[in-house]
Parts: structure tokens; sequence; C-alpha cells
């Protein structure tokens, strides 16, 4: 297991207040006709008619264990735009409660210290002996997310721990992170993505690297994933499907070879052979050695399986929610889907280490704003191109 840097000392006290102090947060409130109707009006549901409001809140006592953080930073996740926007999976609401303070990336102070936030609630956190997951190593696949101490869910998807948008937190000790002074605050409030994508990578790829790898995305999990892999040691041709000029540019600072406009773009410039199916189907033979699908577009996802060769591997580490989706090639062209979801601890820690050496990706956050501004965020979350986030 990777150690966790040590807390400078001055931060490993959090001074006690006999007083509740209040704050201001962003809390969603979840409601099922607004649910419905932002499903079916998707991107034009009016932001305004969100259920997300700023309000007032004591700040939280810290439970046993815990520390009271100072906000700096937390990004705006496609994660919870999906919320927002009633692309999320109905069948995972068991293991979120709300109403909840949004915002799972997190930058913030302890006594002056710099920190990122590791948001997970695990059986450590929730009071409860190691279930077999967590006992494992494993604890982003702990099996009682819904028991013990808090309800069901992780920092920013907690109804009983306000997550990051918001003025303060509140984290076990175990769950913070120093950063380096070297790190500006735009390179680390992406450490919770980052983590993703080191533990996707470790998990998918890295054990046996294939000859090129191909990624799907040119967000911020797409753009990380070229970095990471670079970082984490693969030499061969990375080959990236971005839309926008600027993700491409970005994509090849970061140790992309090649960037197209669509998947199919890339299989063409590959010389591999497409067949007319039925219905205007199209079906291929050959592709890359392995495919990171990061976009959590469905569509993108059908693309990939037809764009990874036989045999390959496709890492998604997108969400794409419930969609209608054809197997076949998986079937057909014995190719291996792995789901990668969040991070465990040595993956957090490792993203953490890596923070000083991946310099330039500071440059995939844009906008700042207060969470007064909460409208004019989302929608310049909505829009794409650089990571928004909340400033308090």
């Amino acid at each position: 297991m990777v150690q966790a840097p040590a807390l400078p000392a001055r931060a490993a006290k959090q001074l006690a207040s006999g007083s509740r102090v209040m704050m201001r947060a962003l809390n969603f409130t979840p409601s099922i006709p607004r649910y419905v109707f932002a499903k079916l009006l998707d991107g034009r549901y009016p932001v305004r008619g969100l259920p997300l409001h700023l309000v007032h809140l004591p700040e939280p006592t810290p439970p046993r264990g815990f520390e009271r953080l100072k906000v700096r930073l937390a990004g705006v996740c496609g994660s919870d735009l999906a919320l927002l926007y009633g692309r999320s999976s109905p069948a995972l609401a068991p293991f979120y409660s709300f109403p909840a303070v949004l915002g799972h990336e997190i930058l913030a102070e302890l006594g002056g210290v710099r920190v990122v936030v590791n948001p997970l609630l695990t059986c450590h956190e929730r009071g409860l002996p190691d279930c077999p997951a967590c006992a494992k190593g494993d604890d982003h696949r702990c099996q009682n997310l819904t028991e013990g101490n808090f309800r069901p869910g992780i920092l920013g998807y907690c109804s009983d721990l306000p997550g990051g948008w918001s003025e303060r937190l509140v984290a076990h000790r175990e769950r913070i992170f120093p950063v380096a002074e070297s790190v500006p605050d735009e390179r680390a409030v992406l450490t919770e993505p980052l983590a993703v994508v080191v533990h996707g990578v470790q998990q998918a790829l890295a054990k046996d690297w294939p000859d090129e790898i191909l990624v799907v995305g040119g967000g911020t999990i797409g753009l990380l994933s070229v970095a990471v892999l670079r970082a984490l040691g693969f030499e061969g041709p990375i080959h990236a499907v971005v839309r926008r000029n600027h993700a491409a540019q970005w994509a090849r600072a970061f140790g992309a070879n090649v960037t197209y406009p669509s998947v199919r773009e890339a299989q063409k410039a590959q010389k591999y052979v497409s067949y007319r199916g039925l219905l205007g189907k199209r079906a291929w033979r050959g592709g890359f050695g392995a495919v990171i699908e990061a976009s959590g577009n469905p569509a993108a996802l059908q693309d990939s399986s037809w764009a990874v060769a036989e045999g390959g591997r496709i890492l998604l580490l997108g969400s794409p929610g419930g969609a209608l989706h054809d197997f076949s090639p998986y079937w057909f062209r014995e190719v291996r889907l792995l789901g990668s979801y969040a991070y465990n601890w040595d993956a957090f820690a490792t993203a953490v280490k890596l923070l000083p050496e991946l310099e330039g990706i500071e440059v995939l956050v844009g906008q700042q704003f207060g969470l007064e501004s909460w409208p004019e965020a989302i929608r310049a979350a909505k829009r794409g191109g650089a990571k928004v986030v909340f400033k308090p």
C-alpha cells in the first residue's frame, strides 16, 4: 500500500468552535417531476429550473476521526451534470442519498495547508468492520455503501455530509492528502478525476500494455487518460478522438501521436476494413489493441466496440447510463469490456504523487465561479471544453 504523505504539524490540529457558524452551499433536492422533464428536454431544460439552490447551512461538525476543511476549489464533474439533467441510471439511486450538497472533486485547506480529498465513505469511515472488498484494499468496491454511521453515498452524494460545493466540509483524516507546494491550485483540483484514470489504466492496461491505444473523448477524463498513459510508462502510439481544436492541441501536448474528429475517421486512417450490414449498420475487421472510452456517450461506446481489435480490450471510464446497445461485437470479436468505477486508496495516493510531474494539465481548468453564480457555472459546464470549478 502506498503511504499517505504526512500532514505538517501545524495542520494536525483543528481549532474547536463552541458555536455553530453558518456557511453557504449548493444543495440538490431531487424532484421526480423535474427529473422527468430534465430527462425529456435534456440540454434544453432551463438551468434555473434545476433542483439546485444556494442555501445557508450550519458548518458541519466533524464526526470522530474527521476534520473540518475550508474549500478552495471544487470541480463540476460530468456525473454531476448527469444527475442534474436526468441522465444518471435510476438503478443506482439506492447508493446515494439526497438532499445533498454536491461536489466530490475537492481542493481544500486544513490549518493553512492545501489538501485534496478522497471522497469515498467506506467501511472504515462508516464505523464498520472491513467487508471482503475493503479487507483486500478494494475500498472503492465497498459492500457497505448504504450501512453504518452515514446514509448512502460518498462526499458530494451523501445527505449527512456536505460536498465541495460549499464553504466548509468534513473529511476523514485518512482521506486527506497534502499537496506539494509546487503544484498550482488548478492542477491540484484535478486530483479526483486523475485518480479515476490512474485506477482504470492500472487495472485494465498497465499490467499488459497493448501495442497501441485509442482514447475516445476530449473532456477532462479523456485528456487526462493521455497524460496518465505516458506518466505510467506507455511508450506505444496513442490515438485520440477529440472534436474541438483546442482539445486536440492539448491531447498532442499530453502525449497523443495523432488526433481524429471521430472514431470512424480513426478507423479509416488505420485502413481497417469496413463491411456494410443490414439497415445501414457497419461492421469492421481490425482495430486498435485497446480503446479507452472516456466520453460517457452511449454512441461512442458502440463505436468503440467496433474500433477495438479482435480479442482487444475496452476500458469504460465514461458513464453512459441507460442506452440501447448492440453487444454482438463483444461476442463475435471476443472483445473484453472492463468498467472502472472510482479508485482505491492506493490509486488516489498515486494520483497525488503524480501531480508534481504532470506539468501543464492545469490548462484543463477554465472558469472559476462563486457559489452565487451557479447558473452561469452549470451553463459553462454544459458547453463543454475546460473544467468548470467553484471557488466559494
